[in-house]
């Protein structure tokens, strides 16, 4: 049997665990801090968690169980005026290989609206670092509390190949409208902005070359016209049914950083990114569903050493499939549970992926190209500001796995399939 070495793990996460534990330990009350009438706001969360896999690795070397996934967090929302709202999260993160970044702004926005016709009708602008409205999560993820399980299904919210900080907020600016008629809410968002797809593996996930033993990483600027983003969503009685409808359209230029020309020339990306939700909620269960898809399209970035990648011809053209169903169970209102099935196909007209291992010559096994999980996850809210989450997955297929963290993937003995268990212990006020 396989021994578990803790020690390297904790020693690299001991100052976080101190932080976190002083944190945990302090006598503060449960709610938001609150000055000034309330027109100024400050809340706090910190999480630890653990991850344990027993194949490849998720979250650092999750084999030896992984303690590289914390989250620590700080936001401040002041009133400057009735219908003006300012709000930022500093945030410190830290996911093994898929999030090194560690303290950034998270997030820092200006908010106005101006209610019509008695309020049914609201109109608003928001400016700056703007947290991005896409799906039903995307813009509550930041702490596990808003999160339905320890993980977001990584179909659609692709937090283990580095992609969070991107897709999280981006830098402009987003006009938007609710109106509500009985227990009838419709509302819209479009946003203009530049996305931060300098950060993670975000410029790799865009130019399509992966990580690869003999290849530098594909470093460069991406630059040219802004994302562009629109979700419309419907909402009934309060929210008890909801469905949405979100769109991300990307057309980015790369310029391969200096020294790198031998391995990647400039070249254009194009992606559109549809994305259905909906959701029931009664008082005792949940049921949610997301569906979408990838389109990409690419030109230019060939080189000799990288034809061979370059070479395939769903590398220039290609669409994904990204789905999941779930559901919740609330026992009580401090203990639940959640059990989902999540898919993420790379090319939805290839599902097992051979004919892109064909394609490959064989370099890539076919489970890269897919990854199927199912997750059942617990969640107990033991005290007023503390929460225990835990998620077992059993994953067939690699293809949302990071290869920083496990450059063997496309080795012929890399497993097809692993199973994951991963904890979180959060407090927040």
């Amino acid at each position: 049997m396989r021994s578990i070495n803790l020690k390297p793990r904790f020693g690299k996460a001991a100052s976080m665990i101190f932080c976190s534990a002083l944190v945990l330990l302090s006598p503060m009350k449960a709610s938001a801090k609150e000055f000034f009438d309330g027109n100024v706001k400050v809340y706090g969360f910190a999480s630890q968690g653990a991850t344990y896999t027993d194949h490849h690795q998720v979250f650092g070397t999750s084999r030896d169980v992984s303690l590289d996934f914390r989250e620590m967090g700080l936001i401040t929302s002041v009133k400057l005026l009735p219908n003006l709202l300012i709000s930022a999260q500093g945030l410190y993160r830290d996911t093994g290989a898929s999030d090194t970044q560690g303290t950034r702004l998270d997030f820092a926005q200006a908010d106005y609206s101006v209610p019509l016709f008695d309020s049914s009708l609201v109109l608003g602008a928001r400016g700056g670092r703007v947290k991005i409205p896409f799906g039903l999560y995307n813009d509550t993820r930041d702490v596990v509390w808003t999160r339905p399980s320890v993980l977001l299904p990584q179909s659609i919210y692709f937090d283990t190949l580095a992609l969070r900080q991107a897709m999280i907020a981006a830098d402009g600016g987003m006009l938007y409208g609710r109106y509500t008629h009985g227990e009838h809410r419709f509302g819209w968002e479009f946003m203009a902005a530049e996305p931060q797809d300098s950060t993670g593996g975000a410029t790799g996930f865009l130019t399509g070359i992966p990580h690869m033993p003999g290849l530098p990483k594909s470093e460069g600027s991406l630059g040219g016209r802004p994302m562009l983003l629109g979700r419309a969503f419907y909402e009934w009685m309060g929210g008890r049914g909801k469905l949405m409808f979100s769109i991300v359209d990307l057309d980015r230029d790369f310029s391969a950083s200096p020294g790198l020309s031998a391995f990647y020339q400039n070249g254009n990306t194009k992606v559109t990114y549809p994305l259905f939700s909906a959701q029931y909620n009664a008082e005792k269960w949940s049921l949610t569903a997301e569906y979408g898809w990838i389109s990409s399209d690419r030109s230019g970035y060939s080189t000799a050493n990288t034809a061979f990648i370059q070479g395939l011809p769903t590398w220039k053209n290609n669409t994904s499939e990204n789905f999941y169903v779930q559901g919740e169970y609330r026992f009580t209102p401090e203990f639940w549970a959640v059990l989902r099935y999540d898919v993420l196909h790379l090319n939805r007209d290839d599902r097992g992926g051979r004919e892109m291992s064909r394609l490959s010559g064989g370099l890539a096994p076919a489970h890269r190209f897919y990854a199927r999980d199912l997750t059942a996850g617990v969640r107990w809210s033991f005290a007023r500001n503390f929460l225990l989450a835990s998620d077992y997955h059993y994953v067939n297929g690699t293809a949302w796995l990071n290869e920083s963290e496990n450059p063997n993937l496309s080795s012929p003995e890399a497993s097809s399939h692993f199973s994951m268990v991963t904890t979180m212990l959060s407090f927040r006020f």
